[in-house]
């Protein structure tokens, strides 16, 4: 597999300096923006296709992602205790965050760049198990295992043979200070961590708008449970032999992938109702099936470290991330 020379669809601005014009436009949902080539739930074969076969720029996506986040921790440092609307702020950078981790997770790596924008988001991003030495014993609470089992999983990319990493610097060679050490810099160019804002602090109304902007999640399981059955069905008629078998399976693909974006999308947004929550354990039902049914176990698990993910976002209240946590089937 080769590199593309052209990027593909970008799903956010890449640098601060991009974001900032965003101020102008409504902050969207990029999974919906990305389900956007095929809307609706009665899709053809074509659509289907046409949506499976779009180019995202998941780089991109990778890099905003860890943009965002680096943004909202820089926003809650700089927030005033009881400012409500630096807390919409905050949460609006998560949601779009986590969104974006969605897309990179469930995409499957078609060739090289989304393969290194997963491994990239792997290691920058979810919750981190610092290097030890070999002769510590420690060890670390059932839940956090998980967690780093759901994100390893999440970020696989078992089916695609990677080149060689950066070689080492030879005699000659200089430059040194600058030495890649991975293939893709996903912070490379950005903010650091810490200190001031860098764009979200003039963006308030946008951001906090964008937190309280819900989609209907009982329309979204729908979604979803109705393209879990369209890929099962598309799968099994494939299987029978017709002219258009290929086209078929790659229909199936996209359907399935629809189906967990739209199940991403309903774990992300924190509504706080009961409704809500009665919405995300239908999520986790149905999740669990999908496991029954054969589905990749990183598309599994890429559900499963997005709602750890999004229990954490600022907007919901301090007990909710008990009640978030869901009796997920383990990954075999």
């Amino acid at each position: 597999m080769t590199r593309k020379n052209e990027g593909g669809r970008s799903l956010a601005p890449r640098s601060s300096k991009a974001i900032d014009k965003t101020a102008e436009t409504t902050l969207r949902d990029p999974i919906t923006v990305a389900m956007e080539i095929a809307a609706g739930d009665d899709l053809s074969v074509a659509e289907l296709v046409a949506f499976r076969r779009q180019p995202l720029d998941l780089k991109n996506a990778a890099r905003n992602a860890k943009n965002l986040h680096s943004e909202e921790f820089r926003v809650w440092l700089a927030r005033e205790s009881g400012d409500e609307v630096g807390e919409a702020v905050c949460g609006g950078l998560e949601i779009m965050s986590i969104s974006l981790i969605a897309l990179v997770a469930l995409w499957p790596a078609d060739d090289l760049d989304a393969a290194e924008a997963k491994l990239a988001l792997d290691a920058r991003t979810g919750v981190q198990l610092h290097r030890r030495e070999k002769d510590f014993g420690g060890s670390m609470e059932a839940q956090t295992a998980r967690r780093i089992r759901w994100r390893r999983g999440a970020f696989a990319v078992p089916a695609l043979i990677l080149p060689p990493a950066p070689a080492a610097p030879q005699s000659d060679d200089r430059g040194l200070a600058s030495w890649p050490l991975e293939r893709f810099d996903l912070v490379e160019g950005l903010p650091l961590r810490g200190g001031v804002p860098a764009f979200a602090d003039r963006q308030v109304v946008e951001w906090s708008r964008f937190a309280r902007s819900a989609p209907d999640l009982g329309l979204l399981v729908q979604r979803a449970a109705k393209m879990f059955e369209t890929c099962d069905r598309l799968l099994e008629l494939a299987g029978r032999g017709p002219v258009n078998a290929s086209e078929l399976m790659v229909a199936a693909e996209g359907a399935r992938l629809m189906g967990y974006l739209a199940a991403c999308q309903v774990m992300i947004w924190p509504v706080h109702n009961r409704d809500a929550l009665a919405t995300k354990k239908q999520v986790v039902a149905l999740i669990n099936r999908r496991g029954e049914a054969g589905d990749p176990p990183s598309m599994q698990s890429a559900v499963r470290h997005i709602t750890a993910e999004a229990a954490w976002i600022k907007t919901l209240p301090y007990d909710a991330r008990d009640r978030l946590q869901f009796d997920w089937n383990e990954l075999v």
